[in-house]
């Protein structure tokens, strides 16, 4: 490695982290081993329209049982063809003036968008010379492609993922070592022992029957204050805590009540409320 590459090796380099929407959208994975097992994984748990290329290396055999159980869309077994890029537009075509869209137009647009173009990219393959002529086809058709094992060739990389139903993180070295990235998930994993899933959902029902019961206005000033309100509500409380109280359809507008005041900051009272008395005592905002 010249000293040139070493100084670029240093430089901080970060992503942006999101968290992308694919559910029902199609996915292809090209390449049918290890790798692209764990991303067909990744993408069934984001709930994806995927579609396996295996190409000409062997076919796991979780592929074949998740492809018959339903999870996987498709499947060909077969080697890799320029076209599987744009298998799904076949006879679909899309025309709008952009600077013309009406609101009638916007069901055909996702429409079009769920059905005939794939989301993203990623390429699984043993063989260099081709998964990096994908990568530039897929820019050519403005595709999303993640090319396994080459760094400089992905728009995103695959993190070291905590998937514990509505809760996820990840973690990510931004591909320079998979493996530390792992350990350091394993790590975060050993703190998390409450039912964060459950402190999720609470606070969930909370936030929709607010913003569904009292506020249907979407003014700015509006939405920051119920912003502010659920913000201030979700600090009353640790994880643990928000995880240990049953909030339900019926108990959860004992406290939207409190709005815009709050209900009690100290828990055993908070817990009282949710077991049947209404708002009285409410503390003011601070």
């Amino acid at each position: 490695m010249s000293s040139l590459d070493k100084e670029e090796s240093k430089k901080q380099k970060g992503s942006l982290l999101l968290a992308w929407q694919v559910r029902d959208k199609h996915c292809l994975v090209i390449g049918a081993g290890d790798v692209a097992l764990s991303r067909v994984h990744h993408m069934i748990k984001a709930q994806a329209n995927i579609t396996v290329v295996t190409g000409d290396s062997r076919i796991h055999p979780e592929i074949l049982e998740l492809y018959d159980s339903g999870k996987i869309f498709r499947l060909e077994k077969r080697p890799y063809q320029s076209s599987d890029l744009t298998m799904y537009r076949q006879g679909a075509s899309i025309s709008f003036d952009v600077e013309s869209l009406s609101e009638d137009q916007y069901a055909q647009i996702i429409e079009y968008n769920h059905k005939h173009q794939f989301e993203v990219v990623c390429c699984c393959i043993d063989d260099h010379e081709l998964s990096t002529k994908i990568y530039y086809q897929c820019k050519v058709l403005g595709l999303n492609a993640n090319i396994a094992d080459k760094p400089e060739l992905c728009d995103f990389y695959f993190g070291s993922m905590i998937n514990k139903d509505s809760l996820q993180i990840m973690i990510s070295t931004n591909g320079k070592s998979p493996r530390l990235s792992k350990m350091i998930k394993d790590t975060i994993v050993k703190h998390i022992d409450c039912d964060a899933n459950k402190a999720i959902d609470n606070l969930n029902l909370v936030r929709f029957t607010l913003r569904s019961r009292k506020l249907s206005q979407n003014d700015t000033s509006t939405i920051e204050l119920r912003m502010a309100w659920i913000k201030n509500l979700t600090d009353f409380f640790t994880i643990s805590q928000w995880s240990e109280v049953d909030i339900n359809d019926h108990n959860v507008n004992m406290i939207v009540d409190y709005y815009p005041e709050y209900p009690p900051r100290e828990f055993e009272a908070f817990q009282h409320l949710l077991q049947g008395s209404g708002p009285e005592g409410a503390e003011t905002s601070t």
